[in-house]
């Protein structure tokens, strides 16, 4: 009859449970406002060859000039939020700014959001709606700059 020996344990080469932490986002090279006449530029002058592009494009800048303005903000005002996500910033932002700022940039953001997304089943925005977005972010742009400088 043979002996089974027991096996040797091995270690365990796998990686641990907890994810590593995700590094930053690096800073942006735009200011909001740069962005912000980007957007500009692509809603004045849509043309054939950016057709069915250029309204996901706008958003895209104009979220973009939210959450750069909002980084801003956080980096002169405290600056250890700054390096968090922008949906956790936007929570804070309401103890530190004044609450219509805060409903605002949240509001648009979840538009432009919702609009950055290609769905099949869903048109892209109307030129109204950019427009109307484009509008919003210049006020939070402006009412978040005062507070930078």
């Amino acid at each position: 009859m043979t002996t089974i020996r027991p096996a040797t344990p091995v270690p365990s080469v796998r990686p641990s449970r907890l994810p590593a932490p995700l590094p930053p986002p690096p800073p942006s090279t735009s200011t909001p406002e740069e962005l912000l006449a980007g957007a500009d530029r692509l809603l004045g002058t849509a043309t054939a060859s950016t057709t069915g592009v250029w309204p996901r494009a706008v958003a895209l800048l104009l979220r973009h000039a939210l959450e750069e303005a909002l980084r801003r903000y956080w980096h002169a005002r405290s600056p250890q939020l700054a390096h968090c996500p922008p949906h956790a910033q936007a929570l804070c932002l309401e103890s530190y700014a004044d609450p219509d700022t805060a409903r605002r940039w949240s509001a648009t953001w979840a538009g432009l959001s919702r609009a950055c997304h290609y769905h099949g089943y869903e048109l892209a925005p109307t030129q109204g709606e950019l427009c109307a977005w484009r509008d919003d972010v210049e006020r939070v742009i402006e009412s978040l700059v005062p507070r930078i400088r």
